[in-house]
């Protein structure tokens, strides 16, 4: 009595009311007291290595409230690193609390997770639905499970696309010229996916948060972002090369900051420059000969060099979008004839996602992103239109 007291009647991982049927809404107990360190010390009880006096296994400060299916997962063998003692009492401890103060009225945990698989440079990734479940999983979500095909979320597989693996032998005109045909096709797959599978939950209503992960060509990741329902509250994560993983590390220290300057300062007309130096550096002279004599700017860390790990935060991601977007407004007043951006990108992926989500099509001119194809920056993807 005591532990459904505490939780409110509601399972501590997805907050399910536990006290009413679902499909006869008829009065029903649902709920389960699950150990957070097993009952016994027998090598088959779920965390039961821990250790804890058998007195205090069965003491409500060791149990959890969960609705049957949560039970199950968080017992499964091939669940137990991802559901410790430690991460199983933070979650009780969290919910408790939250249930003490405002019952039944807490944040929904869960998320539902988007993944974009390609490849960059022929080279892709593991971003498996294992990997993006633990990286929710680390900041305290859980990923929701919309139905039977996409039990981890919604997935968009590129790796199938012609001409997704890019010739290193081509010249730039060649590659641009093959990489036309592959955006059209990557392009819609992106669009069907995300209208069919995540618009079709945000309708229901079951999508409150979204997670989303995506390896590919830079270009498309921008034109994600600016597909994605800006109405839900969304998370982008990003790779992290040291630890092979997309699971935030636990970073000490401030964030980094970003800035806009005008790199060239000359009369802003239809047409515009961005130079995006985050993680990396385009040098000057490799900016487009048709876009030299166009008004610049540049976005480039505050106090920092450089460097493809530079968003190590999710505060630092959440940095640089701040700028983006102040960057943007303040075209709205600054460069008013403004219709066209070409944005040059040396940009870590999430980075890529962020920018297209803080781009509106009905305010903002219109985003010509380029890519580097045989040592060359070469436009090859529009992503909105100008407003009128």
């Amino acid at each position: 009595m005591e532990l459904w007291v505490r939780s409110g009647g509601r399972c501590a991982l997805c907050n399910t009311y536990l006290l009413e049927g679902p499909l006869s809404g008829r009065p029903l107990s649902l709920g389960e007291a699950a150990h957070i360190v097993g009952q016994s010390t027998d090598a088959r009880s779920p965390r039961g290595g821990h250790a804890l006096s058998p007195v205090l296994r069965g003491n409500v400060d060791n149990l959890i409230l969960l609705c049957p299916r949560d039970h199950a997962e968080i017992d499964a063998q091939g669940a137990l690193d991802v559901f410790t003692v430690e991460r199983l009492r933070r979650v009780k401890q969290d919910h408790e609390d939250r249930i003490r103060h405002v019952t039944g009225l807490g944040q929904d945990r869960t998320t539902t997770v988007v993944r974009v698989l390609g490849s960059v440079h022929g080279q892709a990734v593991e971003l498996s639905q294992d990997a993006a479940a633990l990286a929710v999983t680390a900041v305290g979500r859980f990923p929701r499970f919309l139905n039977s095909y996409a039990r981890h979320g919604i997935e968009v597989d590129l790796q199938r696309i012609l001409g997704e693996f890019c010739d290193p032998s081509q010249d730039a005109q060649s590659a641009a010229a093959s990489s036309r045909s592959y955006y059209e096709y990557a392009v819609r797959a992106i669009g069907d996916v995300l209208r069919h599978q995540l618009r079709e939950g945000i309708e229901r209503g079951v999508v409150q948060h979204v997670s989303v992960f995506g390896f590919a060509r830079l270009p498309l990741l921008v034109y994600l972002g600016s597909v994605l329902d800006d109405t839900v509250p969304t998370d982008v994560y990003q790779r992290h090369r040291p630890e092979q993983s997309w699971t935030w590390p636990a970073e000490t220290g401030s964030a980094t900051a970003f800035t806009v300057c005008v790199d060239q300062d000359v009369p802003a007309d239809d047409e515009a420059v961005v130079v995006m130096n985050v993680s990396g550096t385009i040098a000057r002279h490799e900016v487009p000969a048709a876009l030299t004599a166009l008004r610049r700017y540049e976005i480039s860390p505050v106090g920092r060099s450089t460097h493809p790990d530079i968003l190590r935060q999710q505060a630092s991601l959440q940095s640089l979008e701040t700028t983006m977007r102040g960057f943007l407004a303040s075209l709205e007043t600054e460069a008013k004839t403004l219709r066209r951006l070409h944005v040059l990108p040396a940009l870590p992926m999430s980075a890529a996602v962020a920018l297209g989500r803080t781009h509106h099509p009905q305010v903002h001119p219109e985003l010509v992103i380029y890519e580097r194809l045989a040592g060359r920056y070469v436009a090859t993807l529009e992503v909105g239109r100008a407003a009128p």
